[in-house]
């Protein structure tokens, strides 16, 4: 009988002990997975610092993580993330969101950033590629009559080409000069080095 009781009170022991351990570890900080992921860009001879991804801010209002590292590695594989990143333009931030026109189409909006104005890649991580691209903080601006006053940084513009596809125009006025024409799916020119275009006289 003894040896039952001492029995039950060392497996008492045991149980308490045990749900003791798991209450501390339940509060204790995550544990550290490893270190940041570190992507690099490569194109020929070009010198691209690595992409460090926990550099990358996550925006997400439904509360969940952006699998960012994913997200960057689909980025490389499309030619507009290699133009920006050849042309000094760092990637700062992506934020999950979710079609206005298809509640059940999610995707991760990407921000490229450089001197102010914002560029943006939307990824579809389940389907593995990348959607449109467009501008962040370049308002679309006509006249003063139509727009109201012009923007004192960036301004676009948006035009159709001989195929009606939309054509998107970003001008700097700090430094009186056009840095971007884009549509959604490609970029025809980027201040200072990037152009499939002949855009002479167009600052004019």
């Amino acid at each position: 009988m003894k040896e039952t009781i001492f029995i039950f009170c060392v497996l008492t022991l045991l149980l308490l002990g045990s749900g003791c351990t798991e209450s501390i570890n339940r509060n204790s900080p995550p544990v550290d997975e490893g270190p940041a992921v570190i992507l690099r860009y490569e194109s020929g001879n070009l010198s691209i610092p690595p992409i460090d991804t926990s550099q990358i801010e996550v925006i997400d209002p439904d509360n969940s993580t952006a699998n960012v590292t994913p997200i960057v590695a689909i980025l490389l594989d499309d030619q507009r993330t290699g133009i920006l990143l050849e042309n000094g333009w760092k990637i700062t931030t992506a934020s999950k969101k979710t079609d206005e026109h298809d509640p059940n189409l999610a995707y991760v909006d990407v921000e490229f950033e450089k001197e102010g104005l914002s560029f943006f890649i939307k990824v579809d991580e389940t389907a593995n590629r990348t959607l449109e691209g467009h501008s962040g903080g370049a308002k679309l601006w006509v006249t003063d009559r139509i727009s109201g006053p012009r923007p004192e940084d960036y301004h676009q513009w948006k035009r159709f080409d001989e195929n009606s596809s939309m054509i998107y125009t970003i001008f700097d006025h700090k430094t009186d000069r056009t840095v971007m024409i884009y549509n959604k799916t490609m970029i025809f020119y980027l201040y200072p080095s990037y152009a499939t275009i002949d855009i002479e006289g167009l600052n004019d």
